[in-house]
């Protein structure tokens, strides 16, 4: 089937741009949890450090995080075709009110910080509940410098500007990794906390060079009847309840697994964040970087092309996400433990990698779900249409209460992750038959069709991955990290090898299309060392 081509150039130079970062920030997060397990295991520290971000991170991820971008870029795209000077004033008082409204929040959760604390972790003993509100106290100036990020982040967006709002979380998790590694020692756990808040300053402040560039003019001005001030907040409101699905579902669990006794949470999200690697290097890359564009089909009327780059993107996406979520699901003993267990003196023990390995099998199981929820939201409010999520995030939410409590009660830990992935499959269900009901199918026939190749495809590859790891586990043991290590590595090369060979044989255009720009980037490299061995033989 052929489909239209939309930007493709600025499609591929956008991805590849946030996707170099997002693995570099994903790297350093890897980095982080592997300093935080060698230092904390999956202990007392580390439950309340993630239960602490629970509140400044709902205040974020609620108010600014996802929902001002989707409602800002349309509307300021609009206005800076037409006047600079204008545009520069709508975003000034968007800017302005959206802070007011964050920092009003931020201040209602300092003063309520007790209740709060005891409503998202109720099964905490007074020592981590003592932590984690002195941890949250100082995690609530995140949302405030995050806010101003989100908002320049939208902004260079808008004027196809990416770098640097990319670079943001890579300088966040340095940050963090610094306050684990420098301040800790000296300040106890209080100097991890200031790693972060620090962090988020700076996630905010490496912006700002960019933006002068742009010749953004900031006033204080705030127009309340301005048709684009209006427009906006139309948009922004009802995402607000629809963005809430995914954070409340975190709250959801982090209520129920603070009974499950100490280490429980720190399973669950060092899990969740390594799963959470591949989301960011290609789920979010994908998403932000068409959303402009799909927003510009829309305005133009173009549903056919809109159509074409929506079942293109979703067909990028599972080609990389379902295989890496078959060798995840395979190889998860060894990325646990390669990752968390690395150092001789480290705190993290293999019982710890265990229940950390079995929840990551079991969010894998949902990656592909999680993967397209970000396209798939963002075609509706490319659409302007913001109303449709929030009903689907109500019943989502309604669903992952009862799920969670059923399964968190037979299984424990492993519950919490089970029912992540439920909910997350349920979500894309019903995001993709509300679609379909609204513009029709997505070229159905050529998404299906491809996908099963790629099913087929990731079958042989984590089957030879399989094969491979019980094959080299007697030789190399799996006592050592050195061993492991070897395991893994291999293990995981044999399975993305076949995984391609299979790709070539089934007749996988996307396999075609990876194998040739690795031949030509082979190819540009391997000219200058060529000629450098010519002159030296």
């Amino acid at each position: 089937m052929m489909l239209k081509n939309f930007e493709n150039n600025t499609i591929g130079q956008a991805t590849v741009i946030i996707a170099v970062f997002s693995l570099l920030a994903k790297i350093l997060g890897l980095v982080r949890d592997a300093v935080f397990s060698h230092q904390f295991g999956a202990g007392m520290v580390i439950d309340a450090y993630y239960a602490a971000f629970r509140i400044p991170d709902f205040i974020y991820n609620l108010l600014m995080f996802g929902t001002f971008s989707v409602a800002f870029i349309p509307v300021f795209s609009e206005y800076l075709v037409k006047d600079k000077k204008e545009a520069d004033k709508l975003a000034s008082g968007i800017l302005n009110m959206t802070f007011l409204i964050v920092l009003g929040a931020t201040l209602l959760a300092y003063i309520f910080i007790n209740p709060l604390v005891a409503a998202i972790a109720p099964g905490f003993d007074s020592e981590t509940f003592n932590l984690t509100k002195t941890f949250t106290k100082i995690f609530l100036l995140s949302p405030i410098f995050l806010t101003l990020s989100s908002i320049f982040s939208s902004m260079l967006n808008t004027y196809k500007r990416f770098t640097w709002a990319s670079i943001a979380p890579v300088v966040y998790n340095l940050s963090i990794i610094a306050g684990a590694l420098l301040l800790y020692p000296e300040f106890g756990p209080i100097g991890v906390a200031v790693g972060v808040a620090v962090g988020a300053f700076l996630h905010f402040a490496v912006q700002i060079p960019q933006i002068i560039q742009v010749g953004f003019n900031y006033s204080l001005a705030m127009d309340y009847k301005e048709p684009g001030f209006i427009k906006f907040w139309k948009l922004y409101w009802p995402r607000i309840f629809s963005m809430g699905t995914e954070h409340v579902s975190a709250l959801i669990i982090t209520i129920f697994g603070s009974f499950l006794g100490t280490g429980a949470l720190a399973g669950f999200y060092y899990a969740n964040n390594l799963q959470s690697v591949f989301l960011g290097i290609f789920a979010v890359s994908f998403a932000i970087s068409v959303f402009p564009i799909l927003s510009d089909l829309h305005n133009q009327n173009d549903r056919q092309g809109f159509k074409d780059l929506l079942a293109k993107t979703t067909v990028q996406i599972l080609f990389f996400i379902i295989p890496l979520s078959i060798l995840l699901l395979v190889l998860r003993a060894q990325v646990v433990r390669l990752v968390l267990g690395i150092g001789e003196s480290t705190n993290f023990s293999f019982t710890d990698t265990r229940i950390v390995a079995e929840s990551l099998g079991l969010f894998s199981i949902s990656l592909f779900a999680q993967s397209l929820i970000p396209l798939f939201s963002r075609a509706f409010y490319a659409m302007r249409n913001t109303v449709t999520p929030v009903l689907i995030g109500f019943v989502v939410i309604s669903a992952n209460i009862f799920i969670t409590y059923y399964f968190v009660g037979r299984l424990g830990i492993a519950g919490m992750a089970l029912s992540f992935s439920i909910t997350s499959i349920l979500y894309l269900v019903l995001l993709v038959m509300e679609l379909h009901r609204r513009i029709g199918h997505i070229h159905d026939e050529y998404v299906i069709i491809t996908s099963l190749k790629i099913i087929i495809a990731s079958l042989f590859g984590g089957t030879a991955a399989y094969v491979s790891l019980h094959v080299l586990a007697p030789i190399f043991g799996t006592d050592t990290y050195g061993g492991i290590l070897i395991q893994g590595s291999v293990s995981g090369m044999v399975g993305v090898g076949v995984y391609l060979l299979a790709g070539l044989i089934v007749g996988l255009h996307e396999t075609r299309n990876l194998v040739n720009l690795l031949r030509s980037v082979g190819a540009k490299i391997g000219r200058p060392i060529n000629t450098i061995w010519e002159k030296f033989t």
